[in-house]
C-alpha cells in the first residue's frame, strides 16, 4: 500500500527560511508508520529478526532498524527511575584493550548506561554526571570489581553507598596470596620437606570437594 500525502510548506517570517509540515505517524523511515515500526518491534521480543523479515516480505535491515525505533520509545517511556542498587563492570568493544563501561540497575534487572572513552575515573564520573545529584544519593550500594576508579568515582558522587566487590576479584587475590606464601614457604624448605610442597599448588587453591582422594588426604 502507498499513501500520498502532500506536505505543506511554510515560509518562516522570523528566519526567513522555508520549513516543511511536520508530520506525527512516519517513523524513523518514512517508508513505514510508527504503528508498523511498533507492531514489527513488538513481533521481534518473540521471534527473530530473520523470521519477522521473512514472514513481512522485508529487508533484515528494514526489521533491525524498526525494531530499534520500537526499543527506543520503549526506553522513553519508562524513563530513568533511580537505581538503588548499581552493578558497575566494563566491555571490551574491539582488541588492544578498548574498553566501555556499562551501567546495570540490578533490581530491574536491565542496563542503564553505556559510555565513557575508557575505564578511567573521569569516565566514570560521567555516569554521575548524567544520572544527577539527586538520583546519585538514592543509591545504597554499588557492586564493582576492585578496580580503584570505580571504587574512588562511586564514594565522591555516592558516598552514602556501600561498595560491594565481585567475588570473583576477591577470591583470585586470594589464590594469589595463597600462592605467594606456597612458594615462599617452598624456598625455606629442603629436601624431604620441599618435595611435599612441590606439586601442591592446585591443591592448596581448589575447593576441597573437587580435589581427588589423594590430594584431599594430604
Amino acid at each position: 500500500m502507498y499513501l500520498d500525502i502532500e506536505v505543506r510548506r511554510v515560509a518562516c517570517r522570523s528566519c526567513k527560511a522555508v520549513k516543511r509540515e511536520r508530520l506525527d505517524f512516519p517513523a524513523d523511515n518514512p517508508r513505514y508508520t510508527k504503528r508498523f515500526a511498533f507492531f514489527v518491534g513488538r513481533r521481534c521480543r518473540s521471534a527473530s529478526i530473520k523470521d519477522i523479515a521473512s514472514e513481512l516480505c522485508l529487508d533484515w535491515h528494514a526489521v533491525k532498524e524498526l525494531e530499534k525505533q520500537y526499543m527506543r520509545e520503549q526506553l522513553r517511556r519508562a524513563g530513568t527511575p533511580p537505581p538503588k542498587v548499581i552493578g558497575i563492570d566494563e566491555i571490551s568493544i574491539r582488541k588492544r584493550h578498548t574498553y566501555r563501561i556499562v551501567i546495570s540497575d540490578l533490581e530491574r534487572r536491565r542496563p542503564i548506561w553505556f559510555g565513557g572513552d575508557g575505564i578511567a575515573e573521569k569516565d566514570m564520573d560521567g555516569f554521575y554526571e548524567w544520572l544527577g545529584r539527586r538520583k546519585n544519593a538514592g543509591i545504597r550500594l554499588a557492586v564493582m570489581d576492585m578496580w580503584k576508579p570505580f571504587r574512588n568515582s562511586t564514594q565522591r558522587h555516592a558516598p552514602q553507598a556501600a561498595i560491594l566487590f565481585d567475588k570473583f576479584h576477591v577470591l583470585r587475590h586470594l589464590g594469589d596470596a595463597l600462592d605467594a606464601v606456597r612458594k615462599a614457604k617452598y624456598k625455606r624448605l629442603t629436601d624431604k620437606d620441599r618435595r611435599f610442597i612441590k606439586g601442591q599448588k592446585y591443591a592448596l587453591l581448589s575447593n576441597r570437594e573437587n580435589l581427588p582422594a589423594k590430594a584431599a588426604r594430604t
